[in-house]
């Protein structure tokens, strides 16, 4: 049996973790797409304003940002887009791509018609919104097709392992998809990957899958520029 009281502190602290969940989301997307740049100061109640929410959940998911290595807290001057931020999402998208080519492995192996038919199915989808102005529709699309391989790879704790870097590929995806050249680069790959899987050739859709999340990743990056050291 629960009290009043009880049932009260559970819906605050669910209030709290939805809005901690808007903030992270908020200031994480503006960082991977760019909007916030390398070394630009983050006020937590400019922040905070511009979401209609207080400086708390803010302040937390800035902690979770830094805990990743998208912000920097300078002692007595804040919190700073990390100077490096282009690093630490190379870097995350290098872990990424050694786990989607895994699941991509796994998947020609153990994927099943059901399955195979469910990724042709979303490819065609994939290459309908290639021509459509909605690029958010596109990058939903192309993020259904890795969980269908991830699905089909059928391994729960590579599954888990990836969904923790899910929310920051799905920020770094749209950035990606708002240049028309990798838009159908992106689509090619997704079908040769496909393709090799269909085929039941790991080895072929391992080296498929990793190669085009690296390729994406220099796409987007190469020629980023880092900020300064607001520390310096």
């Amino acid at each position: 049996m629960r009290y009043d009281g009880e049932r009260d502190w559970a819906r605050q602290v669910e209030q709290v973790k939805s809005l901690r969940e808007l903030a992270l989301e908020f200031i994480r997307d503006a960082i991977v797409s760019g909007r916030f740049a390398p070394g630009q100061h983050l006020k937590e109640r400019e922040l905070a304003e511009a979401m209609g929410i207080s400086t708390t959940p803010v302040k937390e998911a800035l902690r979770v940002l830094e805990h990743i290595g998208l912000v920097q807290t300078v002692p007595r001057r804040g919190t700073y887009v990390s100077p490096a931020v282009n690093t630490s999402l190379r870097e995350i998208n290098w872990m990424r791509a050694y786990l989607e080519s895994l699941a991509a492995r796994w998947a020609a192996e153990k994927a099943t018609g059901d399955q195979l038919a469910q990724m042709e199915a979303q490819l065609r989808e994939m290459e309908r919104l290639t021509h459509h102005p909605d690029r958010e529709r596109l990058a939903a699309a192309n993020t259904r097709f890795h969980e269908l391989v991830r699905e089909a790879a059928g391994n729960a704790v590579l599954a888990s392992t990836l969904s923790q870097v899910a929310a920051v590929d799905r920020a770094f995806r749209r950035r990606a998809l708002q240049d028309d050249k990798e838009v159908s680069a992106g689509f090619e790959e997704h079908r040769k990957v496909f393709e090799a899987i269909r085929a039941r050739d790991p080895d072929l859709a391992e080296a498929r899958m990793r190669s085009h999340i690296l390729r994406a990743v220099h796409h987007v990056l190469t020629d980023s520029k880092e900020g300064e050291d607001p520390s310096e």
